[in-house]
């Protein structure tokens, strides 16, 4: 199959933090399959922890919260820079569904508790699902985000229970979700209603599990933050725990009793559609088709041979599928809001942004006012920047019942935010983050060429030929002797247009 550079860009769009020219040429070249091939069989690149290692950022005065400078460095320079850009990509998406916020890292040197949840995610992100939900349950970052870093077993003498708060949402947001679904993802129901995955005594059987974890040794250097929580027995509650129609036997230590618990939830048939739908929607697009989700499902519950849970096959299956390959560009039901930290990434590769002095100086994007309402690891709550079922009120959207999750950060003050924060670097960059744009600098005689490439790296083949056209004219009156005025226009004109901001 002959593939176009648009439609590689378009492709990159979905599998990476965005098309640069070099990738375009490979893809068209190699095509999807062979370039996919090629990525997934990528070791992971340099970990975030060991840069900040060597930045040497484990000193006393970033052992504090709110001092997470550092984070931002290294979570940019993996974006914009790393070869294993699908791992890295899909890292990412798994960092919207397993949240955990810097802010909530209760433990010495937080900033490396973040830097290490990443990674694990990327180191997890191409294997089992199963070994991915255990390593999350066991990371310290985690049991801090959700409160159960420390959790005791039940106490009938003073009426104490386990702290619930993981139990609930290791279901309802990690694995299963609140409805039972068809494999295809719709909803499964039961003389007309919706049929719940779990109930409250669910949880409070759950939750005896995740009792007596908490930090594996002294928080005497970062160190701790790289091994999975160590197990208090003495605070492990040996009680019967039943859950999902499961029965943990009364004296069932904590070691085994999460690895039956992990077994019952991962065999959960709600968990290759829930997963596999917000897969598709961090990638590809926000209301895939049924028959997409079942594709999906379907390599989730078995890849081919026999294995259950291989994201490095679900993965692939989201990013080949029929839908994602060949969608009709002109539906308004297809295709996804560019969230803010995309958009950024997608200028910084498109155009050769890189660190001038190794550094890789970031600020926090989240004001909505001036930066991108979206800084990366710092969901104020674990139900992340978005939900991804969310439907802005009042809208053809909503009369629609279609879900546009990145609309919930979006809006008219975070659009000019963004785009003010774009000219900021697209001007002069930040720091020393900086691009020559001297590929541009050289077709800016030529507004309509000029475009031409800004659109091929930004927005692929979805971009209308009246729009460009009209960003051409406008590029024109500009004067030829500041062909660098020229190379900003155009950028800015089409980061700005919906053409763009909706990634198809």
């Amino acid at each position: 199959m002959t593939v176009t550079p648009g439609q590689a860009s378009r492709f990159l769009a979905q599998a990476t933090f965005g098309p640069t020219p070099s990738q375009i040429d490979a893809v068209v070249r190699d095509g999807y399959a062979a370039w996919l091939d090629a990525q997934l069989a990528m070791p992971p690149s340099q970990t975030h922890f060991d840069w900040l290692l060597q930045q040497r950022k484990n000193t006393e005065a970033f052992k504090g919260n709110g001092i997470n400078a550092p984070l931002e460095s290294t979570l940019w320079r993996k974006f914009i820079s790393a070869e294993d850009q699908v791992r890295t990509r899909v890292a990412f998406a798994l960092s919207e569904i397993f949240v955990v916020g810097v802010q909530s890292i209760t433990a010495s040197w937080p900033l490396f508790g973040a830097a290490g949840f990443m990674d694990l995610l990327a180191e997890h992100a191409l294997g089992n699902y199963q070994d991915l939900l255990t390593a999350v349950t066991r990371n310290l970052s985690m049991g801090c985000m959700l409160t159960y870093r420390g959790n005791r077993k039940e106490d009938p003498k003073t009426g104490r229970h386990p702290d619930e708060n993981y139990a609930r949402e290791v279901m309802q947001l990690f694995s299963i979700g609140l409805l039972e679904l068809a494999p295809d993802g719709t909803v499964r129901k039961v003389d007309g209603a919706p049929v719940e995955t779990y109930t409250n005594a669910d949880v409070q059987g759950l939750a005896k599990v995740f009792t007596g974890w908490d930090i594996n040794g002294p928080e005497t250097d970062v160190e701790f933050h790289r091994r999975p929580m160590a197990l208090n027995n003495a605070l492990h509650s040996m009680a019967e725990k039943r859950f999902l129609g499961a029965v943990i036997p009364p004296g069932t230590d904590g070691h085994l009793s999460l690895k039956r618990a992990m077994d019952v939830i991962c065999a959960h048939p709600n968990v290759g559609p829930f997963i596999g739908m917000q897969l598709i929607q961090r990638l590809v697009t926000s209301n895939p088709s049924p028959a997409y989700v079942g594709r999906v499902s379907a390599v989730f519950n078995d890849d081919g041979q026999g294995r259950r849970g291989n994201l490095k096959a679900v993965v692939r299956a989201i990013l080949l599928d029929p839908d994602a390959r060949n969608p009709d560009l002109g539906d308004p039901g297809w295709g996804k809001v560019r969230e803010p930290i995309l958009r950024f990434s997608g200028w910084a590769r498109a155009f050769g942004a890189t660190s001038t002095n190794g550094a890789w100086a970031m600020p926090d994007t989240t004001d909505n006012t001036i930066r991108l309402a979206q800084s990366p690891m710092r969901s104020a709550t674990v139900f992340n920047f978005f939900r991804p079922r969310y439907t802005p009120p009042v809208t053809e959207l909503a009369r629609r019942h279609l879900v546009a999750p990145e609309l919930q950060i979006t809006d008219e003050t975070s659009i000019a935010g963004y785009l003010n924060f774009l000219a900021i670097y697209a001007d002069r960059g930040w720091e020393d983050l900086q691009t020559t744009y001297a590929p541009e600098v050289a077709l800016a005689h030529d507004p309509q060429a000029l475009v031409a490439r800004v659109v091929l790296l930004l927005a692929g083949d979805a971009f209308s030929a009246q729009t460009a056209g009209a960003i051409a004219n406008a590029v024109a009156t500009l004067p030829a002797s500041r062909p660098r005025d020229r190379v900003r226009a155009a950028i800015l004109l089409v980061a700005a247009t919906p053409e763009y901001l909706v990634q198809k």
